[in-house]
């Protein structure tokens, strides 16, 4: 399962979701961290105004990929051919996704995995089997 980076953050919450956590606990084996998703805690290192928060988004990135060392998935050529098939779609019938999220997206489309996700009403358009974990 790729998972988005609104619910790895969610483990940076003062009170996380406990269904999220629980989720992410009993399913770590399987679960996947994509470079895309690094990029964006990466953005929100550098965005972050607070040295405090800046620090600890660090030490939470680190963690990340400690946990998933063994399964970091980087986009490939598939990855860019299904992007490039759902950028068209969506765009011909006048729906937009930001890019970074249809990125993330054709990335699971491409592994043949599902997506852990809350952006469900995005997603949901590219055709990526989504995995709600804020919901039963």
């Amino acid at each position: 399962m790729l998972v988005d980076a609104n619910v790895w953050s969610e483990l940076t919450r003062p009170r996380p979701d406990a269904a999220v956590v629980a989720f992410l606990h009993d399913n770590r084996e399987e679960l996947y961290l994509s470079t895309i998703v690094m990029a964006e805690v990466e953005f929100g290192i550098a965005n972050a105004p607070d040295p405090v928060r800046r620090e600890r988004l660090i030490e939470f990135a680190d963690r990340l990929l400690l946990r998933c060392h063994d399964r970091v998935l980087a986009p490939d050529f598939e990855t860019a051919a299904v992007w490039g098939r759902l950028k068209f779609e969506l765009r011909s019938t006048g729906q937009r996704i930001e890019d970074i999220d249809l990125l993330i997206a054709a990335q699971a489309i491409a592994a043949g995995m599902p997506l852990v996700t809350r952006n469900v009403s995005d997603m949901a358009r590219t055709g990526a089997r989504i995995i709600n974990p804020w919901q039963p």
